[in-house]
């Protein structure tokens, strides 16, 4: 072959190289928005791994922290950290070993773990604090332009972007952290239909779900994955009122409505699942009364649904298994009101109570 040939050649393989160079590039920069390489560098994912899970419910006791102590938030993650709130004490525990305490000026009402080790925390008054191992940064009114310091419910993404509640009825609603600025969004400028953010959940794959509630008739369940967002339900209002639900891991919905400040005899509480994009109602024989009153829900990592109920004075612990209901002996945690319920990533049920701190079911 010719220098000349070659020559050619070599400059037809340099053009093909360069323009496949610009089209690596070309189809990098055009990353959706939603992509999570697009999020500031300094959020961390966060992981979820689902194993398999024995089938039988199970009621023994095999552990029991901060006796005593009443419980209002507990909050896992993969890597054997357990957070426990009680009041505006914070207690860190490493492989169920306390590591140690952090005294707040603000009672707590939820926290969450992001995928550093680090903890976001919701307060009555004091903002949105982020604990690290440099302590905490508070994110307030004043700092940060949030509508409310009152912050009912947080929840950091598997992305790494931090959902919280900062509203009341006709102002604030839902902010959306990103590691760079806050985003508030609310029913001016997105498909919420209320500016009070009950509750956040999120399941395995990270999608993340909204309730929203302020007004009868009017709750409604959004589910937002990555930017896009679905109601699911009427986009007027769904529910009367509800003031507990749960996601579980596949996206599975389960959900008290309920009809107590109704004014309606014939109206009644009721128990939901949603699955199959539908809402089916459940009767379970447990809610025998015309008004059961639940203080917590939580799904499992096997989808089952553990209901916490009140029936007169007795405080009572009930499972769905997807079949049937199965209860917990009367009496198991001390007849206790159970304030809270948490799974950790290896299915152990970690049951948080009013006065008696936490008892532990391994699954």
């Amino acid at each position: 072959m010719s220098k000349m040939s070659l020559l050619k050649n070599f400059y037809k393989y340099l053009s093909s190289s360069i323009l496949l160079t610009l089209l690596l590039l070309n189809v990098i920069s055009c990353k959706k928005d939603n992509d999570p390489a697009n999020y500031d560098e300094s959020l961390v994912r966060k992981e979820d791994s689902l194993k398999t899970y024995s089938p039988t419910v199970k009621f023994e006791v095999t552990g029991r922290l901060l006796e005593g102590k009443r419980i209002d938030c507990i909050e896992p993650d993969y890597k054997g950290n357990t957070w426990i709130a009680s009041g505006q004490e914070l207690f860190h525990y490493k492989n169920r070993i306390l590591e140690n305490s952090y005294p707040l000026d603000f009672s707590i009402l939820d926290i969450s773990i992001a995928g550093d080790e680090s903890l976001w925390i919701a307060t009555n008054g004091g903002g949105l604090g982020h604990l690290t191992k440099n302590g905490i940064t508070w994110f307030t009114m004043a700092n940060s332009g949030i509508p409310r310091d009152y912050i009912a419910n947080v929840e950091v993404g598997l992305d790494g972007r931090v959902w919280f509640s900062s509203g009341a009825s006709d102002y604030g609603g839902l902010v959306v952290y990103d590691g760079k600025k806050f985003n508030l969004l609310n029913p001016e400028n997105s498909m919420l239909n209320q500016h009070v953010i009950w509750d956040i959940g999120i399941d395995h794959i990270g999608a993340i779900y909204i309730m929203t509630l302020s007004k009868v008739h009017k709750t409604n369940i959004y589910r937002i994955s990555g930017d896009s967002w679905e109601c699911l339900g009427n986009e007027n209002g769904t529910f009367y009122w509800v003031f507990v639900f749960t996601v579980s891991p596949i996206g599975k919905i389960y959900l008290v409505e309920d009809f107590m400040a109704s004014s309606s005899t014939a109206d009644t509480n009721k128990f939901y699942l949603y699955k199959n994009d539908e809402w089916k109602r459940l009767k379970p024989d447990f809610m025998n009364s015309r008004l059961s009153f639940f203080t917590a829900l939580k799904a499992d990592r096997r989808d089952y649904c553990w209901a916490a109920d009140i029936e007169g004075n007795s405080f009572l612990l009930h499972v769905f298994n997807g079949n049937a209901w199965e209860s917990a002996p009367p009496g198991l945690f001390n007849g206790d009101k159970i304030s809270t319920i948490e799974t950790d990533f290896d299915n152990n049920v970690w049951i948080g109570t009013a006065q008696n701190g936490v008892f532990i079911l391994k699954q």
